[in-house]
C-alpha cells in the first residue's frame, strides 16, 4: 500500500506542475525567460530584463506588438518529468531569452524559435535564429576604464598564451587610449615560464598588471606567483572578474549584470517587432562596473579617481 500511495502522490504532483505551466497558446503570445538557476548574477540579469521590459512602449516595426508579461522559468528547479513538456512549450514561444549556459544548452537544438542568450560563455557557433550578448568587455573599454580610474597609469603589462589570447592582445594593441603610453605583453607557453616572465615585467617598471581571461595565467599556481609579484613590486593587478579580488587583485572591471538584462530587453523588443535574429549581431556588453579593493590600492600607494568607482570590495583577501 505504501508503494502505491507514493506513486499516486508522485502522479498528482506531476499533474499539478503541468497545470502551473503556461499553455502552449499563452506561451506562444509571450516572451519566455529561461534562467539556468537562481545564482546571483543570473538573478541580477533577470531583474534588469524584467524592469526594462515593463518600461518598454508598444513597438511598431515590420509588425506592431504590444508587450505582455514575461513567462519566467528557472531551469534548475524543474523536475525531470516536466522537461519534455517544458521543451514543447519553449518551442511554441515567440521568443526565448536564456540566461546562462545550462539554459542555452537546453534550447540549443531549436531551429525556428528566436533565441536571445546572455551570460553564456560557451555559446560558440549557433544557428541563425540565435543572437545575444557576448561575455566579454572589449579591450578598448577596459583600458578606458583603467585610465579613468588611475590617472597616473601609463605603462601596463600582461602575460598571455597566444593560442588563447592572441586575438585579444592584438585588439588591445590597436586600441587608442591617450593616457596609456605602453602596453607590454609577454608570451608564455607554459606555467613554468610565468615567474621569469613576471620578473621581466618588473624590470620594465609597469604601473599595473592586466590579468587576462587566459587559463594559463589564471590557474592557482600562476595566481599565487602573480600575487607575490604584485606585493613585492607594488604593482596593482587589474582583473576581469570580481572573484580575483579575493586572490589579491586591486581592481575588477567586470559586467554590469542588471544593465546586461536591460540590453537584452532592448534586443528582445526588436525581435518581437519583426527583426530576424540574424539581422541583430551578437553585441558586447554596453556597460561595465569598476570594483576596487581600496585596502590593496592604499598599501601600494596608488592614486585613484573615486568618481570612476562603481563599488568598493568589502570581502577579505586570501592569506
Amino acid at each position: 500500500m505504501k508503494h502505491g500511495h507514493h506513486i499516486s502522490v508522485r502522479i498528482l504532483f506531476f499533474l499539478a506542475l503541468l497545470a502551473l505551466l503556461p499553455t502552449t497558446t499563452a506561451w506562444g503570445e509571450e516572451c519566455v525567460l529561461l534562467q539556468s538557476s537562481a545564482l546571483k548574477p543570473y538573478e541580477e540579469a533577470r531583474q534588469g530584463f524584467e524592469q526594462a521590459w515593463m518600461t518598454q512602449q508598444p513597438f511598431s516595426g515590420p509588425k506592431s506588438i504590444t508587450l505582455g508579461t514575461v513567462a519566467q522559468v528557472v531551469l534548475s528547479e524543474q523536475p525531470e518529468e516536466t522537461m519534455s513538456a517544458l521543451k514543447k512549450q519553449v518551442e511554441n514561444a515567440q521568443l526565448v531569452v536564456v540566461i546562462g549556459d545550462p539554459a542555452l544548452n537546453f534550447v540549443r537544438d531549436l531551429q525556428q524559435t528566436p533565441v536571445l542568450f546572455l551570460l553564456a560563455p560557451s555559446a560558440g557557433e549557433l544557428p541563425a535564429n540565435f543572437t545575444g550578448i557576448d561575455l566579454r568587455i572589449l579591450p578598448s573599454r577596459q583600458l578606458e576604464a583603467m585610465s579613468r580610474l588611475m590617472p597616473n597609469l601609463h605603462r601596463i603589462g600582461a602575460l598571455y598564451n597566444p593560442a588563447q589570447s592572441g586575438q585579444w592582445v592584438q585588439e588591445a594593441l590597436m586600441s587608442q587610449v591617450s593616457a596609456v603610453e605602453t602596453l607590454l605583453f609577454k608570451k608564455v607557453s607554459s606555467p613554468a615560464l610565468v615567474p621569469e616572465a613576471l620578473n621581466s615585467l618588473a624590470h620594465n617598471t609597469i604601473d599595473a598588471y592586466w590579468l587576462l581571461p587566459d587559463d594559463l595565467v589564471t590557474n592557482p599556481q600562476a595566481l599565487h606567483t602573480l600575487r607575490e609579484f604584485s606585493i613585492a613590486n607594488h604593482i596593482p593587478i587589474v582583473s576581469f572578474s570580481e572573484k580575483y579580488l579575493k586572490a589579491g587583485a586591486a581592481v575588477a572591471i567586470t559586467f554590469d549584470m542588471a544593465d546586461m538584462g536591460r540590453q537584452a530587453a532592448d534586443m528582445a523588443v526588436r525581435i518581437l517587432g519583426g527583426t530576424k535574429p540574424d539581422a541583430i549581431p551578437v553585441e558586447p556588453p554596453r556597460r561595465q562596473r569598476v570594483i576596487v579593493n581600496t585596502n590593496v590600492l592604499r598599501r601600494m600607494g596608488v592614486v585613484i579617481n573615486e568618481a570612476a568607482v562603481d563599488e568598493i570590495y568589502s570581502g577579505g583577501v586570501e592569506p
